[in-house]
């Protein structure tokens, strides 16, 4: 599960800089950085008719039981069910990260933060619609790898710096995406 991420302003990563940058310039104020929680309106990379668009999405799809936004995908089914499928197939989402959060299941509920070993960005894989006029997603997750075992069960699908694109406008890339390898991440206590 992936339920709340790290997206800082202030990366070194020149893709990262660039698209804080434009999106500084298209929309000033409209989108937040730091940790992210479900609700939120944050940068984005949208796959929109085989090009790429930079816009601020809300985290979170509504009408999930209870009025509760709807934050996450299984990327094994997502394909299949009628709330995912056609996202899947045409309206994909990166949303780029510095981290992501999960807390592990023990009794203490300790929180870490997930970063690449490299210290590379994040891009988390997502699904987007369009719902009165503002772009909203979810994160895709598959089952965990490496070090977020032990820690929870789920973890979002990541793709590289050089996959975003093929994510993005190819949907079979991205099929290929859900299933491979996930990145190397580092585990640090958070606070």
């Amino acid at each position: 599960m992936c339920g709340r991420y790290l997206a800082n302003a202030g990366s070194s990563d020149v893709r990262i800089q660039k698209l804080v940058s434009m999106m500084e310039r298209d929309y000033q104020g409209q989108y937040k950085t730091g940790e992210i929680f479900p609700g939120d309106t944050a940068p984005a990379v949208l796959g929109e008719g085989g090009r790429l668009r930079h816009a601020p999405a809300v985290f979170g799809l509504p009408g999930f039981q209870n009025g509760r936004l709807l934050i996450n995908a299984r990327a094994e089914t997502a394909a299949e069910k009628p709330t995912f499928a056609e996202a899947l197939r045409t309206r994909r989402v990166v949303l780029p990260a510095d981290g992501f959060y999960e807390w592990d299941r023990g009794e203490d509920k300790t929180k870490y933060l997930f970063t690449a070993q490299d210290d590379s960005p994040l891009y988390l894989c997502g699904v987007y619609k369009v719902i009165d006029g503002v772009y909203r997603f979810a994160i895709l997750t598959r089952p965990a790898e490496g070090e977020m075992l032990g820690v929870h069960d789920r973890m979002p699908v990541i793709a590289r710096a050089q996959e975003v694109r093929p994510y993005l406008t190819d949907y079979f890339f991205a099929l290929r995406l859900l299933t491979g390898d996930a990145p190397a991440l580092r585990k640090q206590k958070a606070e």
